[in-house]
């Protein structure tokens, strides 16, 4: 080290070239410093939406899954109803708009959005069938209807959760182009 000091000592016209890169080694290292904390904030707040979007895909995914071995009775669809409704809270509570790039049709936060509507889809359907079935198990004909109304929302998760372009549902019309009931 006292090498360089005589060094640069004995060449003065170089001094003021050290000067000006340990003050743009400073600036960096300050700069580091500063953004740091954005940086790691950013990527756990998008892990954490990864995350959650997980949930909703395996909550739905999860009552498909399991339908298809048991007829659903009053109970079993009330504990699944729980499941999505606390993955809708944690869904709701998620700050969307602290991530970056939240804008834009397919962001982050916008299939975060979609997840959670999604995932009360499906719970509305099976609080549905869960009232209209009072204490029986439910008939054949009614797992099968309830499968195939949890398969909609569970494709619309599975394409939010892939990032896949999502279509808008096309609502049958009659020739003059309005919407038949």
């Amino acid at each position: 080290m006292g090498d360089i000091i005589q060094w640069l000592e004995a060449h003065d016209a170089l001094a003021g070239w050290a000067q000006f890169f340990g003050t743009l080694l400073a600036l960096f290292v300050t700069y580091l410093t500063v953004f740091a904390p954005n940086w790691r904030r950013s990527r756990q707040l998008r892990a954490e939406a990864l995350r959650l979007l997980m949930h909703g895909y395996e909550v739905i995914e999860s009552f498909h899954r399991t339908s298809g071995h048991f007829r659903p009775f009053p109970l079993s669809l009330r504990q699944m109803s729980l499941s999505m409704t606390a993955a809708i809270e944690d869904l709701g509570r998620f700050p969307v708009y602290e991530l970056d790039k939240n804008f834009g049709p397919m962001s982050l936060a916008m299939r975060l959005m979609g997840m959670r509507i999604t995932v009360e889809t499906a719970r509305l359907y099976t609080d549905r069938l869960a009232d209209e079935q009072g204490d029986r198990t439910a008939t054949e004909e009614e797992t099968e209807q309830l499968r195939h109304l949890i398969d909609q929302p569970l494709q619309m998760a599975h394409s939010l959760l892939l990032n896949k372009s999502v279509d808008r549902p096309q609502w049958p019309t009659n020739e003059g182009g309005q919407p038949t009931s």
